[in-house]
């Protein structure tokens, strides 16, 4: 029994990773990924911190952070409403696939996308703030962490049955922007009023942020420990409610 359920593993493991590729190929050049991905969170970045006078090394973490949020939550969230448009999802679901390994395919595509995209700032980083060979290690694993969370994230907040891309990309754009703003990306966790400290603490962005500002400069608020148990939990719970949401939602999008 345990060699069959192994195998049965291997096999859905092996089946998400050809979804993935397939997601690769068909989703990395999209319009809505590449300015939701790359373009959008560079100038929204740019369009807070020029001419204010900052600290570069709080600025850098926070840089890293979103690139890795937006990022994450580009490509996911984009891949059901337009398979189910075309009705692609319908052949997919033919096939001796898990659903759950359809899931998961798409998350790894969208995970691979923010590890691309975090690797510019994580250079910026390495370059211009001395860091140790441990610290970059940490950093890579943090990152990796955080952008698989945040797919599955996306994910989630694609589980509305639409057959439009827009619709789901407004949703998650009146999402994240919120969280953008209570999380310690471009206000320290410690300036933020009270009330908005609170919210910050449900926030599946703090404790990525806050462990990478410990990471690079030192001046994060909770524990590295509390921080990755707190990422961590996200995921799983993340994972959990991501399967049960798309299973609901797909009789409406059959």
């Amino acid at each position: 029994m345990k060699r069959d359920r192994h195998e049965f593993l291997m096999s859905a493991f092996r089946k998400a990773m050809a979804i993935a590729a397939k997601d690769v190929h068909v989703y990395y050049t999209r319009g809505p990924t590449l300015i939701f991905g790359l373009l959008f969170p560079s100038f929204f970045f740019l369009a807070f911190v020029v001419g204010r006078s900052m600290d570069p090394l709080f600025l850098l973490p926070g840089l890293l952070a979103m690139v890795v949020f937006f990022s994450a939550t580009a490509v996911s969230p984009v891949i059901m409403p337009i398979e189910t448009g075309s009705h692609t999802l319908e052949r997919l679901l033919t096939l001796p696939v898990p659903f759950w390994a359809i899931l998961l395919g798409d998350t790894i595509a969208s995970f691979l996308f923010a590890l691309i995209s975090s690797s510019i700032p994580l250079v910026l980083i390495v370059v211009l703030v001395p860091q140790t060979v441990f610290t970059v290690l940490c950093l890579v694993c943090v990152i990796a962490l955080g952008s698989f969370s945040y797919s599955l994230f996306g994910l989630l907040l694609s589980s509305p049955p639409a057959d439009q891309p827009s619709t789901i990309m407004m949703i998650t754009s009146l999402v994240k922007f919120p969280l953008i703003f209570i999380s310690g990306i471009f206000v320290p966790l410690r300036n933020l009023p009270l009330p908005f400290f609170i919210l910050s603490l449900f926030s599946p962005l703090t404790y990525f942020a806050d462990i990478l500002n410990e990471l690079v400069t030192g001046s994060g608020v909770f524990s590295p420990l509390v921080d990755l148990l707190c990422i961590v939990g996200f995921t799983i719970v993340l994972a959990k409610i991501v399967v049960v949401a798309h299973r609901r939602s797909l009789p409406a999008r059959l």
